[in-house]
């Protein structure tokens, strides 16, 4: 049972949480209203009031469009090609502009939603007309960061989820739809933000503290087991830094853990109470289970896990001898046709909704050609990438990603953002994996240990046939269950007062390394001997 202070521990975990992640990821303002010349050419006047030696230009969508700007006279002062790249990101461009020049900005198949010019002294310069490029100066940010502009693959998910939202062409589909779905909803409730964008993905970065807290709970029946895995889930480096990416693989990782602890619910209950006892459970083990798999294909290796965890609960209940299993085993048999295949399709094909809204016309055939355009992208991808890293080098994050580099400081100063590995869990976890794995080998295991060893070992062991560009983070999901080994180990200690001692001082330990790599976690700015600091591997390279 849970008592009131377990609860209010729980939650006050998960507000802590809440402050920490939500805390400095992006700014709540953003130009909201473009010039929109998507298949067209559209341009508008504006005169300097004052000289300029900046102009400030933020994109948006684009399908291969420019911008060009000309004086009086038709000669060109600047000119900008607008790509997939640029969207949604500031840039500061050198201009030398006399007060009172006449402009005219040419903006052909592209969104451009505002320029800014700023004098030597970095001021706006006020102007005349310039229509809907100019009409929302008091949104030009003072400084261009992270914290209002686009970083990595938020090029590609979080302009989706725009697109989405305001029915128009989708640029990225060589994933499933749901992860940008759901950005879409943090969009359209904060509007195309920073933190609008961010919001649904850091959010569920939270919520996994107290899913990890439940699932290891459950798994061991430690309540302080689980609150040590519910801290240093907090705390690891992953979690922070992924959620706060609008990117998709966040979504993915929560889904897969959901099911995990569903699974588990299930087999506890099937061979207590037996199957028929076991439908909610099962039910809801199925649905995370499509949710996983809309969000993404790495949600499909996990169900692997499931099937064993679920045939083999049967084995055992078996074993038990009871009357009336064969009744049981129809029933686990329908309901897992039913949960685990049946529903789950309807929940991936349901995440194709904002397709629909889009295009009253799209068909299932349509739909098909979707799943075969994905599986072609990623079985023929050749593409190469510096920060890419085999599955070996994961289990110690041994190659972080250098997702962000801010290069508008001052000397002296740097700001990075990387995918790192937290060493607390990934490291003393896989140890933990380890122990485990020998138990079992050595007879000397248990059912806990052996699940958490198959939903490991079939999150992984997919990476290791996959001969296309990988990279840290695709470990994300694996590292829940180097979490749940930890917490399991520590659980099993036959010294409790031990055992809680040492969850003390790893969750101490894991508190200095986060507060240590804050920064190269989240953007902050540091002094540069900070930042070189952290790279304590040649591996590592994100500054």
């Amino acid at each position: 049972k849970w008592p009131r202070r377990e609860v209010g521990a729980l939650l006050a975990l998960t507000a802590a949480t809440a402050v920490l992640s939500f805390s400095y990821l992006g700014s709540r303002t953003a130009p909201q209203d473009p010039l929109d010349a998507t298949g067209t050419a559209l341009s508008e006047s504006v005169t300097l009031d004052g000289s300029a030696v900046s102009l400030w230009v933020y994109p948006g969508i684009s399908f291969g469009g420019s911008m060009t700007v000309t004086d009086a006279n038709g000669s060109t002062v600047f000119e900008k090609e607008l790509n997939y790249g640029t969207c949604f990101s500031w840039t500061a461009n050198n201009v030398q502009l006399a007060a009172g020049t006449q402009l005219t900005v040419m903006v052909e198949n592209a969104q451009l939603f505002e320029l800014a010019f700023r004098d030597a002294n970095g001021r706006l310069v006020p102007v005349t007309g310039g229509g809907a490029l100019f009409d929302e100066q008091t949104a030009v940010p003072d400084t261009i960061s992270q914290l209002n502009s686009m970083y990595f693959d938020e090029i590609y998910h979080g302009r989706t989820g725009y697109e989405q939202l305001h029915k128009m062409p989708v640029y990225e589909t060589t994933h499933p739809p749901l992860g940008k779905d759901l950005i879409m909803v943090g969009i359209a409730l904060f509007g195309m933000t920073a933190f609008g964008w961010r919001f649904a993905g850091t959010l569920f970065g939270v919520l996994l503290v107290p899913l990890a807290w439940c699932f290891v709970r459950r798994l061991t029946r430690k309540p302080w087991a689980a609150a040590t895995a519910g801290v240093l889930l907090a705390l690891d480096f992953m979690r922070f830094s992924q959620s706060r990416l609008a990117t998709i693989d966040v979504y993915g990782t929560f889904f897969i853990l959901l099911g995990a602890y569903c699974m588990v619910w299930y087999c506890q209950r099937v061979l207590t109470d037996g199957v028929n006892r076991a439908l909610l459970p099962m039910a809801l083990g199925g649905v995370a289970f499509g949710l996983g798999c809309a969000a993404k294909w790495t949600g499909i290796y996990a169900g692997a896990g499931l099937a064993v965890l679920y045939l083999g609960v049967l084995w055992a209940r078996r074993q038990q001898g009871r009357p009336g299993f064969w009744a049981e085993f129809r029933l686990a048999a329908l309901g897992g046709v039913l949960f685990y295949v049946v529903l789950p399709l309807c929940i991936y094909v349901a995440s194709y909704l904002p397709y629909w809204w889009r295009q009253p016309d799209f068909s299932l055939g349509d739909w098909w050609r979707c799943q075969l355009s994905m599986y072609s992208y990623h079985a023929t991808l050749k593409a190469t990438h510096p920060f890419e890293s085999r599955w070996y080098t994961w289990l110690l994050g041994l190659r972080p990603v250098w997702y962000y580099r801010n290069g508008s400081l001052p000397y002296g100063m740097k700001a990075s953002i990387a995918g790192m590995a937290g060493p607390v869990i990934w490291v003393v976890g896989l140890a933990a994996l380890v122990g485990l794995f020998w138990h079992q080998v050595s007879g000397r295991g248990s059912r806990q240990g052996a699940a958490v060893l198959i939903l490991y070992g079939t999150q992984l062991i997919p990476w290791m046939l996959v001969t296309r560009c990988t990279f840290l983070y695709h470990y994300f999901p694996s590292s829940m269950f180097c979490l749940a080994a930890l917490a399991l180990v520590l659980a099993r200690m036959r010294r409790r007062d031990w055992a809680r001692r040492l969850c003390a001082g790893l969750c101490a330990a894991a508190a200095v390394l986060f507060a240590v790599y804050y920064p190269a976690l989240s953007g902050l700015p540091i002094p540069a001997w900070w930042a070189d600091a952290l790279e304590v591997l040649p591996s590592f390279g994100f500054y």
